[in-house]
């Protein structure tokens, strides 16, 4: 039990001196691991990469790797697209708000029958990143999510995300870069 509560005082003290790199022109790459219990079984994993246009402010891209199955319909998609996060204030424990927008290519196998069909997706919600350190955050982001594919009826409801961030100031990507520092 000491053991316990020391680890978690260590813990708060860690997460309570942290200060997280949002400031505009640091960067952010990182992604999430999905499960969606909507109608059916989704499996979903999503690497990203952001840039911080603005203070708290990050723009990026992303790639979907997906895998649902509902009764004998298996369905493998890819996806690509942007995303856009805000985070509020400055504290370790932030609020965010995400959205991310993704054309999508799945298989729909069903037996032993298959098709392919294009699509798009959306993703709104929001959440809260927990700051282990100046680089490194725990997000968990809850929200609405909408498929809709060219050849099938739209789908939609609850998702639930989590994920990690590893954040990066400017100086050092420039430094990844080749590039001298404007410090």
């Amino acid at each position: 039990m000491k053991k316990l509560a020391l680890s978690m005082l260590l813990l708060a003290t860690t997460v309570a001196t942290v200060q997280a790199q949002t400031a505009k022109g640091d960067w952010m790459v990182g992604g999430n691991f999905r499960l969606n219990t909507s109608k059916n079984t989704e499996i979903s994993l999503t690497p990203n990469a952001g840039l911080f246009l603005i203070r708290n402010l990050a723009f990026g891209g992303n790639v979907n790797l997906n895998y649902s199955k509902e009764g004998i319909t298996k369905t493998t998609a890819f996806g690509v697209g942007p995303y856009v996060r805000y985070y509020f204030g400055s504290a370790n424990v932030r609020p965010i708000v995400h959205g991310n927008f993704n054309f999508l290519s799945s298989k729909v196998k069903i037996n032993n029958t298959s098709s392919t069909n294009n699509g798009t997706n959306f993703f709104l919600g929001g959440g809260g990143a927990v700051f282990f350190s100046e680089h490194v955050s725990l997000d968990i982001l809850a929200g609405y999510d909408h498929t809709d594919y060219n050849s099938l009826p739209g789908t939609g409801g609850f998702a639930l995300n989590i994920g990690f961030q590893v954040y990066l100031h400017k100086n050092q990507m420039d430094r990844v870069r080749g590039r001298k520092s404007s410090e």
